[in-house]
């Protein structure tokens, strides 16, 4: 349906066409519903450790700080990206510097200890994410329409936030989040981390990783193939 509006939009690329607003929103009900698709299935966690397992984890100290680290530093790694896209005439590196990267790496690691500011980040996380897509949506609208406006002040025109990389890059930003993040859930998941006890992962607690990687292919495969066709 998407690539028929696109024809007929292509028809009338010079004058106002119905089927410029339609092509322009079906660009958002993708976004959408991976972002709908995440909250319902990738937000909260229902584990179901067994408490008579005799088989803990090794080394957790390593593993919490490890998975905390990376997560963090992948938020961190998000924003920046996001804001190099959207403000290009803000050079990050001045105001970003190394004392503020550790700064917001100690606030994200303590949110990210907490269940509630937990939940609260994953949902800004896929803000962001649609905040991306909608930018990248709409300019390459205009650019369908010839228009041009100011977009190369504003939006950087570096290749690699092109509309094709850049869909690529913003849905693999999302994968690699929410792997960590459910990695993360685990770890933190009931009492563990008071009782400094985690149990060995059962083989039910690999179905949401394969989960998250059968639907973040899934959707990676599809952006490929759009790609292809725009």
């Amino acid at each position: 349906m998407q690539d028929q509006w696109l024809n007929l939009l292509l028809l009338n690329e010079f004058e106002f066409s119905y089927y410029l607003i339609l092509y322009f929103l079906s660009g958002f009900l993708f976004p959408i519903y991976v972002i709908n698709y995440s909250l319902v299935n990738f937000l909260d966690y229902k584990l179901y450790p067994n408490k008579y397992q005799s088989k803990k984890l090794k080394f957790i100290g390593f593993n919490i700080i490890f998975i905390l680290l990376i997560l963090s530093i992948l938020i961190i790694r998000y924003l920046i990206f996001s804001i190099n896209y959207i403000i290009p005439q803000i050079d990050i590196n001045i105001y970003f510097d190394i004392r503020l990267k550790i700064l917001c790496l100690l606030i994200i690691t303590i949110l990210l200890l907490i269940k509630r500011t937990k939940r609260m980040i994953k949902k800004l996380f896929l803000i962001n994410f649609f905040i991306i897509s909608f930018i990248n949506w709409s300019i390459y609208i205009l650019n369908l329409q010839g228009i041009e406006i100011y977009i190369n002040k504003f939006i950087s025109d570096n290749s690699y936030y092109q509309f094709n990389n850049l869909n690529i890059l913003n849905i693999s930003y999302l994968f690699i989040f929410e792997i960590f993040y459910y990695l993360w859930s685990f770890l933190t998941y009931d009492n563990n981390l008071s009782d400094w006890s985690i149990n060995y992962p059962n083989r039910s607690d690999f179905i949401a990783i394969s989960k998250i990687t059968i639907f973040y292919l899934g959707v990676i495969i599809y952006y490929f193939i759009f790609n292809r066709i725009s």
